[in-house]
């Protein structure tokens, strides 16, 4: 599993390490950028584009709640967990929709805890997704809501995801395993860098050591690896 991406911001050099070794010591998180005012927490979310933000609330040039709340303005669907030594600015910190908001001095438990609600509430924005047939995700700036039976496929190109569809190509910064999770049993991962939507497949030919997938009126293949092909044939006959 990729581990989801994790920015810091705090003025005091001390918790920002602690809490940075707590991270890091848990298989599923990842701690891109450490950040000591707001300005840079702004800056840097923008350049690592992180999954979850850990910030402190009182930070010099712009506190963490104003920060944030410029944050969300280009990046919606961030998960927010605030740590303070305060407890009066809880109430304004729920108000931007923080997933949980912890008082100094933070135990690894408590952090623990609090990341776990991140999960949690992106597996309830998942399911609902999944129940509306469409995959969210950010295309220069915006958001796009695409019907799964608009895909042909997804392809993993470096850094990026090039999501083909009946409009056109999009790119995404997404993580192809992310977007598997948001997709449902009419997609399958075909490849490490692949996921086709099965329904829209029309024939699939041999090419060296794997196979190509063709889809209607698109001139684009995608890649089937050959420990995959009859996984695919029986999902396909099925």
């Amino acid at each position: 599993m990729i581990p989801y991406k994790v920015l810091l911001a705090d003025d005091h050099q001390d918790s920002l390490e602690i809490l940075e070794i707590f991270i890091n010591n848990h298989p599923q998180y990842e701690v891109v950028s450490t950040c000591s005012n707001g300005e840079e927490l702004i800056s840097n979310t923008a350049k690592f584009k992180p999954d979850i933000v850990i910030t402190d609330v009182k930070m010099p040039i712009l506190n963490g709640i104003e920060s944030i709340r410029k944050v969300l303005q280009f990046q919606r669907d961030l998960k927010v967990i605030f740590v303070s030594g305060y407890n009066e600015f809880a109430v304004e910190a729920f108000d931007i929709r923080a997933v949980d908001y912890i008082v100094k001095p933070v135990e690894l438990s408590r952090l623990y805890a609090a990341l776990e609600k991140t999960q949690t509430d992106n597996r309830i924005q998942k399911i609902s997704m999944k129940s509306k047939k469409k995959l969210p995700f950010k295309f220069k700036g915006a958001m796009f809501f695409i019907p799964f039976s608009d895909i042909f496929f997804i392809e993993k190109a470096g850094k990026k995801c090039l999501i083909h569809t009946k409009e056109g190509t999009f790119e995404t910064y997404e993580r192809i395993g992310y977007l598997s999770e948001l997709l449902d049993e009419s997609f399958f991962l075909s490849h490490r860098s692949n996921i086709v939507n099965l329904e829209n497949i029309i024939y699939i030919k041999p090419q060296n050591e794997t196979f190509l997938a063709y889809f209607r009126n698109f001139d684009k293949h995608a890649h089937i690896s050959k420990l995959k092909i009859k996984e695919i044939e029986l999902k396909i006959k099925s």
